[in-house]
């Protein structure tokens, strides 16, 4: 060490030293702060899958119900009490996937699996209330909520019948 010392000047040895424990502190630093996002995933702040489960299956529950939902007749004779339990497994598995969750969504797409459902802007529009509703009945945040209904609106194009939009 003391060769190596004779031929370094102390400020230039201070750099070498120092430059390399800047950089693990701030990869550290950073690392630290992704873990925490982690942690942090929507999936995480919606309570998991169990509270998701809870919230899909309350509104699932209000949706086959509504009269304007109702009033979309191929909507009324397909989204029944008999159909509900697999809907709510099908969204449970989405909202799970989509928020960080370890789920793995293996329904068919939004487009898909809304085709032929002439699904109305008007019908969309309360769709959204009622699930707002159901958020707010279960106390999720304002933050996570919009969230989810940010993510939700991605699915609006495939689902609202052009036109309709």
């Amino acid at each position: 060490m003391e060769a190596v010392m004779k031929y370094l000047k102390p400020k230039r040895f201070s750099a070498l030293i120092l430059t390399p424990i800047m950089v693990l502190t701030m990869i550290c630093t950073a690392y630290s702060q992704n873990a925490a996002e982690m942690e942090e995933s929507l999936f995480i702040r919606l309570g998991g899958l169990e509270q998701i489960s809870l919230v899909v299956n309350d509104f699932v529950d209000v949706f086959i119900q509504d009269p304007v939902i109702l009033s979309n007749p191929v909507v009324k004779e397909r989204k029944t009490a008999d159909t509900a339990p697999y809907v709510k497994f099908q969204v449970t598995t989405m909202v799970c996937q989509v928020t960080g969750g370890p789920c793995q969504y293996t329904g068919l797409d939004m487009r898909e699996a809304h085709r032929g459902l002439n699904v109305s802007k008007r019908e969309w529009d309360r769709m959204v209330e009622l699930f707002v509703g159901t958020l707010e009945k279960h106390q999720v945040s304002a933050e996570a909520s919009e969230e989810l209904l940010h993510i939700m609106g991605t699915t609006k194009d495939d689902i609202v019948v052009s036109g309709n939009r």
